[in-house]
């Protein structure tokens, strides 16, 4: 063990947390989103959607995720929005699933515009089949 020579040096990093069947960001800094924007961060999170077309009530399912980028646009968190913290059963897993899906490494650097890039930004995204 050596004894620590320079002080540490504090570097912003937002927690890791983890989605879309519709994938559309609506909300917080969506409003920064052109539509072509929205519909091209929902295609590039449908890239790692995988549902559970068998599950009860699919169809009818929705969800909607807070999710935390950095500065390079990868989502760094994500988190079920208030309404949808308590789901059970089907809807839990179904929930779960869409938080993966935003955490996916294949999946999670979003492509966002140009002007949005260098900033952590906050989205809403909602999840249906």
């Amino acid at each position: 063990m050596q004894a620590q020579q320079t002080p540490p040096r504090a570097v912003y990093n937002p927690p890791r947390g983890g989605a879309p069947g519709g994938g559309q960001p609506t909300g917080a800094d969506n409003a920064l989103l052109s539509a072509a924007d929205r519909g091209a961060i929902g295609s590039k999170l449908r890239e790692c959607w995988t549902g559970d077309s068998g599950a009860r009530e699919f169809a009818a399912q929705v969800v909607h995720l807070v999710v935390t980028t950095d500065a390079g646009g990868t989502i760094r968190d994500a988190r079920l929005g208030p309404l949808d913290a308590g789901k059970v059963g089907t809807a839990r897993a179904f929930a779960e699933r869409a938080v993966r899906t935003a955490l996916s490494p294949d999946c999670a650097t979003l492509p966002l515009p140009a002007a949005m890039r260098g900033q952590v930004h906050t989205f809403e995204i909602t999840f249906r089949p």
